[in-house]
């Protein structure tokens, strides 16, 4: 019970960022690709991006991630991220905003231990960076992140169980455009 408001403020939050993008660039895009997958790489963590062009500047790409370990359990991490790019030249700086959850899975043990809890984490966060376009259909990026998070009671994810977090992180990326 503890993180019925939270989760409710962090949900609240994702969607008037989402009807935000989507009512400010619906307009339609007259770049050839409209989207793209793109793998995205962070410390130890590797996440899958579908960049869905919504306008000449604007994108909206769900996210997808999971870590699995057989004597632990799964993390299955969901989201998304939103990129206005401020101009569009071959060097395309950015400022953008990601939301997303992270959730846990333990594997069930016979051996008749307690098994960890599962629990689900969320994080909201703002980007800047830039993207490198070696053509319509290939780029490279980078990005600066300024993330909150806010940790199940059972999370040690981390490291403040039911706390929240503040946090900064750097991510590279590829994409392939279509």
């Amino acid at each position: 019970m503890k993180f019925f408001i939270p989760k409710y403020q962090v949900q609240f939050l994702a969607m008037i960022f989402l009807l935000g993008i989507s009512n400010a660039y619906s307009q339609d895009s007259s770049n050839g690709n409209s989207f793209g997958i793109s793998a995205l790489v962070q410390d130890s963590q590797f996440d899958i991006l579908f960049p869905i062009f919504l306008s000449e500047s604007a994108v909206l790409a769900p996210a997808f991630g999971i870590i699995y370990a057989s004597e632990v359990g799964s993390d299955i991490s969901l989201g998304l991220v939103g990129r206005f790019y401020l101009n569009k030249k071959v060097v395309r700086p950015f400022l953008g905003g990601r939301a997303g959850v992270i959730l846990f899975n333990p594997t069930s043990s016979d051996d008749g231990q307690t098994d960890p809890e599962s629990t689900t984490d969320f994080l909201v966060g703002f980007l800047a960076g830039g993207e490198y376009f070696l053509n319509e259909s290939f780029s490279f990026g980078i990005e600066a992140q300024l993330n909150a998070t806010i940790s199940d009671e059972n999370s040690s994810r981390f490291g403040n169980p039911g706390g929240t977090n503040i946090n900064t992180g750097a991510a590279v990326f590829a994409t392939v455009y279509f």
